[in-house]
C-alpha cells in the first residue's frame, strides 16, 4: 500500500459509516420534529462536521433528497407541502406509525450493541471514552 493510499483510508472509511448511518439518523431527525430537507442537512452537519480533521464529510441535497424519496416510498416518513417563512414552496418531513416502529427496531439493536461487552470494548477502544451502560431516555 503506498502512502497516498494510506492518506485517503480514513477518508473512505468514514464515508461508508456515513452512509451507512445516514438513514437512521434522518429517520431519528423527523422523529423529533416536523421538519424540512435543508433542516435535515444543518442538523446533519452537527454530526458529520469534524473540525480538525481530514475525514471531515460534507453532507448535501444530492445525498438528502433521494433518502427521504426513499423513505417516502416505503412509507417511514411523508411529505407536506407548506409555505414557509420566505414564502417558498418547501417540503416539510414528519414520522409515520410504520417509521416510528422502524426507529423503535433500531434503538433496540442499538441497546444490544452497548449491552454487548465485545461492542463495548471497540467502542472504547476506538473512541478512548469508556461508554456509560446506564439507561438513557
Amino acid at each position: 500500500m503506498t502512502e497516498e493510499n494510506i492518506d485517503k483510508t480514513p477518508r473512505k472509511l468514514i464515508k461508508h459509516f456515513t452512509n451507512g448511518i445516514s438513514h437512521n439518523l434522518i429517520l431519528w431527525i423527523i422523529s423529533k420534529e416536523t421538519i424540512h430537507g435543508y433542516g435535515i442537512m444543518k442538523k446533519l452537519d452537527d454530526f458529520f462536521n469534524f473540525e480538525g480533521s481530514n475525514c471531515e464529510m460534507n453532507i448535501n441535497s444530492s445525498k438528502i433528497y433521494p433518502i427521504l424519496s426513499k423513505m417516502e416510498k416505503r412509507g417511514l416518513i411523508s411529505g407536506e407541502w407548506k409555505v414557509n417563512e420566505n414564502n417558498k414552496q418547501v417540503k416539510y418531513y414528519s414520522i409515520t406509525a410504520d417509521g416510528k416502529l422502524v426507529l423503535k427496531q433500531i434503538q433496540s439493536h442499538m441497546s444490544l450493541i452497548l449491552n454487548n461487552s465485545a461492542w463495548v470494548s471497540y467502542i472504547n477502544d476506538m473512541t478512548g471514552m469508556e461508554i456509560n451502560n446506564e439507561k438513557r431516555n
